[in-house]
Formats: structure tokens, sequence, C-alpha cells
């Protein structure tokens, strides 16, 4: 019975371990399938945060876009209304320039109900030396019609400032009316489009001054004005620096209003030092409507800025969004590198999943400069154009003059196409140009026609800019 006993107990305990060898695959297929799970889980979890991510940075740039066009006014718009001083000067009749004095008085209750809007006063604007400047020139009755129509024409009364002018130049004793007055008569004409007025007024100029008189230029009209004086070869220019991130809203802003006068832009991409997805983002939506409004483009440093691009990529790493993968690819496509094109796509296509994009050349002219070519043109001809008209929010303007700035000196504003600086306007300019000059820059404006050089001249701004009149 012992060794029976003893068989069976031995045949219980191989019972036991069999039992026990066959419950372990079970268990193990258990942990198989939590482990599986938990890897399904896992990856869900990532893809679902890769999602959020993408979102998020989208609706970054969304946002970032979308407040920068709410911001943005189109200069057409802006003739809708009037952005001036709450006072504004009114027409002076030819009965109050018989009282001597009275259009004075009015010009300079205007101009000081204007200052607190401003935030300056007068011996700010003029300075020590400008006061006396000021006093001397409206102690003449020349001086005063010349400032007067000069801050009437700031704000729009055109068919006053042509009989101020007219009897200026025609009332008896006007034999010693500077020159100042007949060429602000003659940019009035040109502005307005009166062009046999302006002839008429050549005939005179030439018998009164024995000399030639300004040229008519063909082909101006009141949205663009355009001189034969323009500086040949300046393009407008938006120059980017540092890093290319959500920062570059204003510059976006500057491109986009440049692109409303002109058709040809050029944007410099040499100074940057670093991108991140959310610039690119920008950066890449901005470039694909100058594409769609047909301008032609010059990218200086684009070859450079694709380097950039492609440093923070990765083969196969999917970050939060694919906005500097499609914008890389845009700047291969406009600099019409096909084969380098493909080559990121397929890195882009093995990246997200997706079929690669089709290359399509660029429709409209798109040239690039390197980083020395740009640096001879700079010195040359680069400069920045002023806008048509600057009324209403100058802050945009403000901080694109002082953008460009950067890295240029002298800093020349083009102003060939500026027909007319509103008064206020005038006065938050000066205000904004002053602390530039202060930092040791040279400001510079080109090409002005002579009602907007009386204003600032008002303002002022002669006393720190230098201000060189379109040549006639």
């Amino acid at each position: 019975m012992a060794i029976f006993g003893l068989f069976g107990k031995k045949d219980n305990q191989s019972a036991t371990s069999a039992d026990k060898n066959s419950a372990r695959p079970k268990r193990d297929d258990g942990s198989s399938r939590t482990n599986s799970t938990n890897d399904l889980n896992e990856r869900t979890k990532q893809a679902q945060r890769n999602v959020a991510r993408a979102t998020a940075t989208a609706k970054k740039i969304d946002a970032i876009e979308s407040e920068m066009s709410s911001e943005f006014i189109p200069t057409h718009a802006a003739n809708s209304t009037l952005a001036g001083p709450s006072t504004i000067p009114q027409p002076v009749s030819q009965s109050d320039k018989t009282k001597p004095g009275k259009g004075q008085q009015q010009l300079q209750k205007s101009f000081e109900a204007t200052l607190p809007v401003m935030g300056m006063t007068t011996e700010f604007l003029l300075g020590e030396e400008g006061k006396s400047v000021a006093v001397e020139a409206t102690g003449s009755e020349d001086g005063q019609i010349v400032e007067e129509a000069a801050i009437l024409f700031a704000n729009e009364q055109n068919e006053v400032v042509e009989q101020m002018l007219q009897g200026a130049i025609h009332e008896p004793g006007s034999n010693n009316v500077s020159k100042t007055a007949w060429l602000m008569l003659f940019d009035l004409y040109q502005i307005t489009g009166k062009h046999k007025q302006f002839e008429s007024l050549s005939i005179e100029y030439a018998n009164k001054f024995e000399t030639s008189p300004p040229a008519w230029v063909e082909n101006v009209n009141n949205d663009q004005l355009q001189t034969a004086a323009a500086p040949k070869g300046t393009t407008p220019t938006v120059p980017f620096s540092g890093k290319l991130d959500g920062n570059i809203v204003k510059l976006l802003e500057r491109a986009q209003k440049l692109g409303e006068t002109t058709k040809d832009l050029r944007l410099e991409f040499t100074r940057v030092t670093e991108v991140n997805p959310i610039g690119c983002g920008l950066l890449l939506r901005i470039l694909h409507k100058l594409q769609n409004s047909a301008h032609d483009l010059i990218l200086v440093g684009a070859p450079e800025l694709a380097d950039k691009i492609r440093a923070i990529l990765q083969v196969g790493r999917r970050d939060e969004t694919e906005a500097p993968w499609l914008l890389l690819l845009e700047i291969l496509r406009l600099l019409n590198r096909e084969k380098d094109f493909e080559e990121a796509s397929i890195d882009y296509c093995i990246t997200f999943e997706v079929s690669p994009p089709a290359f399509v050349a660029p429709k409209n002219k798109v040239t690039t400069a390197t980083a020395e070519d740009s640096g001879s043109i700079n010195t040359v001809s680069d400069c920045f154009v002023m806008p048509t008209v600057i009324e209403g929010k100058i802050e945009p303007l403000v901080s694109a003059i002082s953008t460009f700035s950067v890295g240029h000196n002298p800093v020349v504003l083009d102003c060939s196409r500026l027909k007319r600086v509103d008064f206020t306007a005038a006065g938050e300019l000066t205000s904004s140009l002053a602390p530039l000059c202060a930092q040791g820059r040279t400001i510079e404006l080109h090409n002005v026609n002579h009602l907007v050089i009386a204003l600032f001249n008002v303002m002022g701004l002669k006393e720190f800019v230098r201000i060189q009149p379109r040549k006639v």
C-alpha cells in the first residue's frame, strides 16, 4: 500500500504539475492580449496628441492671420472717411484775405487744436531753431499762403487750395512771390489730372522765370502717382530678420499693403536665423496670396531659407503641422527646382503617408538674388517706397519703416508715389521718425511733391530729416 500510495502521490503531483503547465499558456495568452491592447491604446493616444497639436497650431496660424486681416485697412477704403483733427481748417474766403492775420489765426487755432491728438507741442516739433524759422516764414504773406495751402490740401480741400495759389501768383504785387507757390500749383494740377491748366501755367512760368517749367507726367491717375524722376530699380522691399515665427505679422501686413500698389515685390530672407512652424504657416499663406494675385516676386536668400527649413524636418517624424514641409515645397517650386522638389515631396509623402504633390512651374515671374547681390543693390537703389496716401492709422507704416531701417543707413524713403499726407498723420509721422534719428540714423525723403514738403515744413520735419523735392 505504501508503495502504491507513493506512486499515487507522484501521479497526483505529476497531474498537478501538468495542470500548472497547462495553465501557464493561458496566463501568457492573456498577458499578450493585454500588451497588444496597451500598445494599441498608446498608439491611439499618440495619434490623438499629434492631431491635437496639429489642430492647435493650425488654429494659432488662423488666429494670427485673422488678426492681421482685421487690422489691415486697404487704401481705397480709407478714402470714405477723413481721419484728421477734430478741428479742420475751413476755407479762407477772399474777404478774409483782405484782413491781415485772420487766415493765419485760423491756421494757428487748427494747428494748436490738433497738437493734443498728436501728443506733441510746437516746441517739440520745431525746436528753438525751428521756431525762429516758422516766425520768419509766417511773417510774410507768401509764407502764410504756403502754409495754409499745405494744411488745406492735407485735408483734401483741393478747390480752395487752387484758388488760394492762383490768387498768390496773379494778384497785384505778386512779383515777389517765390517759386514755391508756383510749384505747389503745378503739383496740384498733376495730382488732380488737370492737364490744360498745367500747360497754361507752364507758359506763364516760363515767361516769368525764363526757365523751363516742370514737365507733365503721362499715364498718371489718382490712384497711383508715379513721377519721371522715380529712381530706377527700386522695388518695394520687405526684409525678414531674426526668427521666422508669429512675430512676422507686421512684415506680412506690409507685404500685403505694398502688393496693392505694385505688381513687383521683393522679399529678403538673408537675415533670417531660424524658423518655426507657425512662421512657416504664415509665410506660406502670404506666398499663396501673392501668387494668386499675379505678383512678380524677387526672393532674396530663398535657397538659404529652404536649407533652414530642412534643418528642422525629419523624414518619418510627424510634427504638429505640415506647414514647414509645405513651405519648403513651395519655395522649391517658386525657384523652379523640379528635381529638389520631387525629392522633398517623396520625403513628405513617406512622413505623412499621402500622395506626393505634383510639380507645377510658377506662372508669374520669380527671380532670386544672393546675399552679395542684395548688398550691392541696397547700396545703390534700395529704398522704402511710401504709399500713395498717408492717413488714418499709420502704426503699420511706422513699424515697417522701423524694420526697414535695420541694416539701412541712410534710410531712404521714396516718395515718388506719395500724393498726400493727412494733417494728423503728418504729426504722428514726425514724432515717429524723430526717435530713429536720435539713434544715429540718417533719414532721407526723396522725390517729395511740393505740397507735402510745405506740410512737412510746418511740422518741423525738415529740422532732422533730409527732404529732396521732386525734380522739375
